[in-house]
């Protein structure tokens, strides 16, 4: 079964196969070595440094990016739907979440042996690990319901076949976690450790988790599809109002301890372009809560692409470049420059390339950092060789509004990035849109706009809730494209459009010269086309569980599959 999985790996560690426990947890250096791993294997959930293709996917799932090539797990969900014969889903896949719980367990359950290490350390690095576990089960929490809550690294002796747990317990337990790590860790840690988990990284985890609860699909007496006596699995059993104030405190909660203890801000120096590049591409940059960090210099090993995951230049020219390319359906949420909205060519209208080029100039700072169109160097990289139009040309689907740059902004000839997994904007957001709930609108808006000026957009001024609500969300797509929060926050936000372009539905991109495919350069026109029909049903608000785990009849599926 999936958590008994974990059972075949210990910690990963690259000492050899003589490692044991004992031995792992007699220095402070050697357990140094398990709580890395146990970090990286947490946090890099999603993320392509195991060389998977398919690694931040949740672009192409949710309209943002097209699937790329015919060969992508992409194409199969966005064509067919997500099944429960599969078995990465839209992250890692449900079997994966338990062996790097188990490493945090591990490290948890046997710090106390390490005869050199003082007992505050052990236990902030026991607040660390519970911080982990927490963001494992907040995600899971999200993209599944209630799950197993696992307590323990679980011996040999242990029941492995443990039921899903209620939606309000599975929530409960991460805030208490959170909670609890939250009041030992520290504020801010020195230089040579940035990177660990904070007061505010731990309280992030658990404003995410609580702003998921607020939002429609689980803060309801009717779940999206019947499951009968356990509807408290996908649901949590009434439209509670207050759900929404307790998201908006936790979100404050973050905003708080990050800024006064922990020294981040929103990074505005009134130059949009620079400010938004460096808060989602500069390493352990201020508004940087919690990152993946992993540090790949290699470009290209002999023709290997092993050494090739967390690359700018894998992502970027030879992945992103060629195939997963930016839609039009996620290109009508940005700004122009001066706050309104863009006009772009109708399905079969056809333009001049030199009308394409003119409104991509006039595009809002964000998609200037985090796009690069067709015949122009990417904004974020000025006068960088590495980053100009022939630099990033690959040879992909031959459509696409414009290539991904985003996170490697000022990166020149840096081969590596680090994922924000946390940035202080989420929990600005987390806040407006949480606020806004509450009919606190003037809170919305300061929160709101601490974010959309920032990216040196005129206020926003609205007060009606539903329009400001729409406005919120978009700023949501927009701040956070490629950051892997649109496909989930589109679900729990039950949007009434989710079928109908967004998910599922006609997904467009633009087409050059004719209807044919983008060149190097001496592009003459462009046009919109329906690139494909995503699938969308009720069922895919939330994932399978792998159906070889439901089988074994300690789990019960989640509706639809």
């Amino acid at each position: 079964m999936a958590i008994g999985a974990c059972k075949k790996e210990f910690l990963q560690m690259p000492v050899s196969s003589a490692t044991t426990v004992d031995s792992v947890f007699t220095t402070t250096v050697k357990a140094q070595g398990a709580i890395a791993n146990a970090y990286r294997n947490i946090l890099g959930q999603g993320l392509p440094w195991k060389n998977w293709w398919n690694a931040m996917l949740q672009e192409n799932l949710s309209g943002g990016m097209n699937y790329g090539f015919s060969w992508t797990m992409a194409k199969d969900i966005v064509l067919n739907g997500m099944s429960a014969a599969a078995t990465n889903e839209d992250m890692d896949g449900y079997a994966n979440n338990f062996p790097p719980i188990r490493q945090a367990y591990l490290v948890k359950e046997n710090i106390d042996k390490v005869t050199d290490m003082p007992e505050g350390d052990k236990a902030v690095v026991k607040a660390e690990m519970m911080a982990l576990i927490a963001y494992r089960y907040e995600q899971m929490f999200i993209m599944y319901g209630g799950v197993p809550i696992v307590n323990s690294s679980l011996k040999a002796s242990d029941s492995l076949a443990i039921p899903r747990s209620p939606l309000q317990q599975v929530l409960d337990s991460i805030v208490s976690w959170c909670d609890a790590a939250a009041a030992v860790l520290p504020s801010k840690w020195p230089d040579n450790w940035t990177g660990r988990m904070t007061k505010a990284a731990a309280l992030a985890i658990r404003s995410k988790a609580l702003l998921h609860a607020a939002r429609p699909l689980f803060n309801t007496a009717t779940p999206y599809l019947d499951m009968g006596e356990t509807n408290n699995l996908i649901c949590l059993g009434s439209a509670n109002a207050n759900r929404w104030t307790t998201a908006a405190n936790a979100a404050e909660a973050v905003i708080t301890e990050a800024e006064a203890g922990g020294g981040a801000y929103i990074i505005n120096t009134g130059n949009p372009l620079d400010d938004y590049s460096t808060a989602t591409s500069v390493p352990s940059n201020a508004e940087v809560l919690l990152a993946f960090k992993f540090k790949n210099d290699v470009l290209f090993d002999g023709g290997n692409w092993n050494n090739l995951p967390m690359n700018a230049f894998y992502n970027c020219r030879v992945w992103e470049a060629q195939g997963n390319v930016l839609t039009t359906n996620q290109l009508e949420n940005y700004y122009k420059t001066d706050g309104t909205n863009q006009t772009w060519p109708g399905v079969s209208t056809t333009a001049t390339f030199s009308d394409y080029t003119t409104r991509m100039n006039q595009m809002e700072a964000r998609f200037r950092s985090t796009f690069q169109p067709w015949e122009m160097d990417a904004w974020n990289n000025p006068g960088d060789a590495n980053w100009k139009n022939a630099s990033t040309f690959g040879n992909g689907p031959g459509f696409g509004c414009a290539r991904v740059v985003k996170f490697y902004a000022k990166a020149g000839g840096r081969a590596w990035f680090e994922f924000p997994i946390f940035r202080l904007a989420a929990a600005y957001l987390s806040a407006a849109e949480a606020w806004n709930e509450t009919g606190q609108t003037t809170k919305a808006l300061d929160r709101l706009n601490k974010i959309h000026q920032r990216a040196g957009l005129p206020a926003v001024t609205e007060t009606d809730q539903t329009k400001l609500r729409a406005i919120i969300q978009r700023e949501w797509a927009i701040e956070f494209f490629d950051e892997n929060y649109r496909l989930h926050d589109i679900k729990h936000w039950k949007l009434s459009n989710i079928g109908s372009g967004i998910i599922g539905g006609p997904i467009r991109s633009m087409a050059f010269n004719n209807g044919g495919g983008v060149k190097l350069t001496g592009n003459t026109n462009y046009t919109d086309k329906v690139i494909y029909t995503a699938v969308w049903s009720p069922k895919q608000y939330l994932n399978p569980f792998p159906q070889t785990e439901i089988n074994k009849g300690y789990l019960i599926q989640n509706p639809g599959y």
